[in-house]
């Protein structure tokens, strides 16, 4: 028992010397065009989910010259800056109270500034309300609470209900505001909207505009885990999995209805100066060869080789602009999508140019694993793990692969780090836990592993 809990401090001690140091990053970084410093622990994050920043001046500048007009407008600073991500749908979320995103997609649909405005006048309501860290405080509660169980010694009792819990955990995160927090965002960006001379016209077209693109996002979803209470005659059986998510919302929409949003909008609008209610939205933004470049890959989205093949012809007529040179969003979609046609000359060609960019993503690093792997170099696999969690942060499904690399090539610190955070994962995560076991039986073994 004493060895359990020595190799349990052990793990403790060494993740949480590992946070600190990638912590260490997150306090900020002046980059080129914004007025704020860019939270480097945000854009982990960003390229966690496989997105990039789309590092255009000009763009840049247009999208915190609006921040800066809605700032001022609301007497407060908000302290944050603006990114513009490489997707390509109609989106717009916060990572943290201190940056603020708008999607590429969302930019190329905007029909006026005032719409522009109005999704990003709605993310600063939650910034300046303190949404963010209310949802991580929350967060960090149900981690702790199952951590505790876990170091009272009722680890059993708490794994057998993390799946369930976890499900608590992605409803915060999947429906990260809840309804009264998201209406309150919208009422605060049509007041603040109003008092920066911009037409309330422009929140009521985003939430038009989000309804429709949550339509499509639903309407792609996979089928929810069944029903939760079955009735099979006398007999009555509880699918615990299926309750956990209905129970969580786990798998609700995270978009609002519609008609309910607006008609707020309506009613809240009467308290307005007869000339803020009445005054329309102004002309589309400028066009950046950045944002229409990203907006034309949504041609790669196919399942069929022939349409593929015939998108991929006529995106590469057109040059890649200069200002998404080395952005590692466009050459590993460009990759990925020549796999799928069977060229892999030109798959490779654009994946040695996404290794070779700065920053990369989770995709990106899952592939140079393999790689690296196969070539057998240990100081080149422990250089290349370093940058991934400089890059993307310590993220959970690269995990298992680490811990593989680590042991195979024989780097100790490395695959201490790595079985430390993977005994962290019996708190919650079962999956990864078991994925870990399996890859390192594979190191073990001298064998190649795939994934």
């Amino acid at each position: 028992m004493r060895g359990i809990k020595t190799l349990w401090a052990l793990a403790a001690a060494s993740v949480l010397a590992g946070c600190a140091g990638i912590a260490g990053t997150g306090a900020g970084k002046q980059m080129a065009g914004y007025e704020n410093p860019v939270n480097i622990i945000d854009t982990q994050r960003l390229h966690q989910m496989d997105r990039t920043m789309v590092q255009d001046l000009a763009l840049i500048g247009y999208v915190e010259d609006i921040r800066k007009r809605l700032e001022q407008a609301h007497g407060k600073p908000c302290d944050c800056v603006v990114l513009v991500d490489s997707f390509g749908g109609y989106e717009a979320y916060s990572l943290s109270h201190k940056t603020l995103v708008l999607s590429a997609g969302l930019l190329a649909q905007a029909e006026s500034e005032d719409e522009v405005a109005a999704i990003l006048a709605h993310e600063m309501g939650h910034a300046y309300e303190g949404d963010n860290i209310k949802g991580f405080l929350q967060d960090a509660s149900l981690y702790m609470a199952k951590a505790g169980g876990f170091a009272l010694g009722q680890g059993g009792y708490t794994m057998m209900l993390g799946e369930y819990v976890d499900d608590a955990a992605k409803g915060l995160i999947y429906r990260q505001w809840n309804t009264g927090q998201e209406s309150e965002a919208d009422l605060f960006a049509m007041n603040l909207l109003a008092k920066a001379g911009y037409s309330i016209d422009g929140l009521k077209m985003a939430i038009r505009r989000l309804s429709e693109y949550g339509a499509q996002v639903n309407a792609a979803r996979p089928a929810t885990a069944g029903e939760c209470v079955k009735s099979e005659g006398r007999k009555t059986s509880l699918n615990l999995k299926a309750c956990s998510k209905q129970l969580t919302g786990v798998e609700q929409s995270i978009y609002q209805d519609r008609d309910e949003r607006l008609k707020a909008i309506v009613v809240a609008a009467r308290q307005l100066d007869p000339e803020d209610r009445r005054r329309r939205a102004g002309p589309r933004p400028p066009t950046f060869a950045s944002i229409d470049y990203l907006f034309s890959m949504n041609s790669l989205v196919s399942n069929n080789a022939a349409t593929l093949k015939r998108n991929l012809a006529r995106l590469e007529r057109r040059p890649i602009p200069s200002t998404l040179a080395g952005n590692v969003a466009v050459s590993n979609k460009l990759a990925a999508a020549y796999a799928m046609t069977g060229n892999k000359a030109k798959a490779a060609a654009y994946l040695t140019q996404s290794f070779e960019s700065r920053p990369r993503t989770a995709w990106t690093f899952n592939a140079l694993y393999k790689q690296v792997d196969r070539r057998g170099d240990a100081r080149e696999v422990e250089k290349v793990i370093q940058e991934a969690h400089e890059e993307v942060g310590l993220m959970p499904a690269l995990l298992p692969v680490e811990g593989y690399l680590a042991e195979r090539h024989k780097l100790f610190t490395a695959h201490l780090f790595s079985m430390s955070r993977c005994l962290m994962t019996m708190v919650d995560d079962q999956k990864t836990l078991n994925l870990c076991d399996q890859f390192s039986k594979q190191a073990q073994s001298g064998r190649l592993a795939d994934w």
